[in-house]
């Protein structure tokens, strides 16, 4: 299976981590594998998060996967984003590697983005670059933000310590982020958006054993034709293409990283034999499963 790791409480016991319990931590990767290079090895299967990660690499060079797309970062100065349940895996890292890293437990993202009112591309579903090359500007900007965190994260003594916390990480956003162009008065496209993420993090739950609109548009109180004209509206796919497309990435994740047979692995999807899964499978990758795991 793909490992499902919430490593925030253990994340917040190890050397150099600033941090507030349970909402946020903040560490460089070389003190992260400081003595522990086990991690590394840990961390080269495909995996998921529990939490969002904002990684700001400054050294070296990495090549990783996201959601099975691969980056292969040569240079240095890039900010690297990372959503709740996508599917990561790290290839190859160079011996020089460091990146600062923030990570923000789900509780932590959804209050932040009450604040945001929507303003920065951080809801899921909404198209965003995982990977984002800096400026020159732009890294120096993040080195200042990234210090002033880590001050605000060791003064524990500061009542006000978690809204100082969610002003900085809102520094950070409007910063790196190009904005998206939402009008915050418009109550229909508020709505809109509202229902496509409701809609988006229920697949992310459910797209194992729900693959029908219905369950969806029951759910959510609306006809499965207005769903998915609502989802393509804000996300530019439709609600039975965003159903798909987690099925086949974790399907892909699996027959990549697994010793499952595809009969097991039809089984854990809940198909209702490995023939049906193997033509679902191909009218979406263009081949077998047996094919795809052949290529490697």
């Amino acid at each position: 299976m793909i490992q499902y790791f919430n490593w925030l409480p253990q994340i917040e016991t190890m050397n150099g981590v600033a941090s507030i319990p349970n909402e946020l931590a903040l560490f460089t990767y070389s003190d992260m594998v400081k003595g522990d290079t086990s991690i590394i090895d840990k961390l080269r299967q495909p995996h998921k998060f529990d939490f969002f990660m904002m990684i700001f690499h400054f050294a070296g060079s990495v090549n990783l996967k996201i959601d099975m797309v691969e980056y292969d970062l040569s240079t240095p100065n890039n900010s690297i984003r990372i959503m709740p349940s996508q599917i990561v895996g790290l290839e190859s890292v160079s011996a020089d590697f460091d990146a600062h890293i923030v990570v923000m437990s789900r509780s932590f993202l959804d209050n932040l983005l009450v604040y945001i009112n929507g303003n920065v591309s951080l809801r899921p579903g909404i198209r965003f670059d995982a990977i984002e090359p800096l400026q020159s500007v732009e890294v120096r900007g993040l080195d200042l933000f990234v210090n002033a965190l880590r001050r605000v994260l060791q003064n524990d003594d500061n009542p006000y310590r978690m809204k100082v916390v969610q002003h900085v990480i809102m520094a950070i956003f409007y910063s790196s982020e190009r904005l998206r162009d939402i009008n915050d008065n418009d109550p229909a496209r508020s709505s809109a958006d509202s229902i496509s993420r409701k809609f988006l993090e229920m697949v992310k739950e459910n797209f194992r054993t729900q693959r029908q609109l219905q369950f969806y548009s029951d759910a959510l109180c609306i006809t499965p034709r207005y769903l998915s004209r609502v989802v393509k509206e804000t996300t530019g796919s439709t609600a039975a293409d965003w159903i798909e497309r987690y099925v086949v990435l974790e399907a892909r994740a699996l027959l990549k990283s697994t010793d499952m047979t595809i009969q097991q692995i039809s089984d854990y999807l809940n198909f209702p034999s490995q023939t049906f899964f193997g033509k679902y499978f191909k009218r979406r990758a263009g081949m077998s499963p047996k094919e795809y795991r052949r290529l490697g």
